[in-house]
């Protein structure tokens, strides 16, 4: 990663949180004072904020639309299956996670790992399946067309960024956000995740914003 879009990407991930914060869908957490319950790494909306319309397609070759996710807490990560280091700590992470909240916690609300992978060009439905599924039954891998992913990544507030390939080759990486986002049940965004991530941190603070939020 240069300097320029290392630059670009740490600037965003100060402004984002603030600003994806003014479109909301109304209150959705009950009255209380639960940010001082949450560690430093997360950001909760006062407001949930709407998630944008979208139509992408999961790693099954089925349709994966807003609907795809009601009635379930969803952590969503986008990156690509070639990413080298942030995406497979990143998703390790998020299924220690839900293990935790699974066994350790006894959650039986569904719970599912989201990871878009911003780099259709290479990852087709066949690698975002085997990636997934090495690390956890709950992952769901989707993506879509460039043109049809472009709006969505925009709407979320995600920068991925293709870079040139080294001469003579043609392999590239893609410089992307790296925050987590949680998604409520009612498809709202909830939470967002910055880094370090920690999976008993974020499954501590996963608990806290789940007792406090009102369907």
């Amino acid at each position: 990663m240069n300097a320029m879009n290392k630059a670009i990407l740490i600037i965003l991930a100060i402004t984002i949180p603030v600003s994806v914060g003014i479109y909301v869908s109304g209150k959705k957490f009950a009255s209380g004072d639960i940010t001082t319950q949450l560690k430093q790494a997360t950001y909760l909306y006062d407001q949930q904020k709407a998630i944008a319309d979208f139509t992408l397609v999961d790693q099954h070759n089925n349709t994966f639309t807003p609907n795809s996710i009601k009635g379930a807490w969803t952590f969503w990560f986008f990156g690509f299956t070639h990413c080298p280091d942030v995406c497979p700590i990143t998703l390790s992470t998020l299924s220690a996670t839900v293990n935790q909240l699974k066994s350790t916690h006894n959650i039986e609300d569904e719970i599912k790992i989201i990871f878009v992978s911003v780099d259709p060009e290479r990852d087709n439905l066949a690698k975002l399946k085997s990636y997934t599924s090495s690390f956890s039954e709950y992952a769901l891998g989707v993506t879509a067309d460039a043109d049809q992913l472009a709006p969505f990544l925009k709407n979320m507030g995600i920068i991925a960024v293709k870079q040139l390939p080294r001469q003579g080759s043609s392999e590239y990486q893609v410089d992307h956000s790296s925050s987590i986002y949680l998604i409520a049940p009612d498809t709202g965004i909830s939470a967002l995740f910055s880094t370090p991530h920690n999976a008993e941190d974020i499954a501590q603070d996963f608990l806290t914003i789940r007792k406090f939020y009102t369907r």
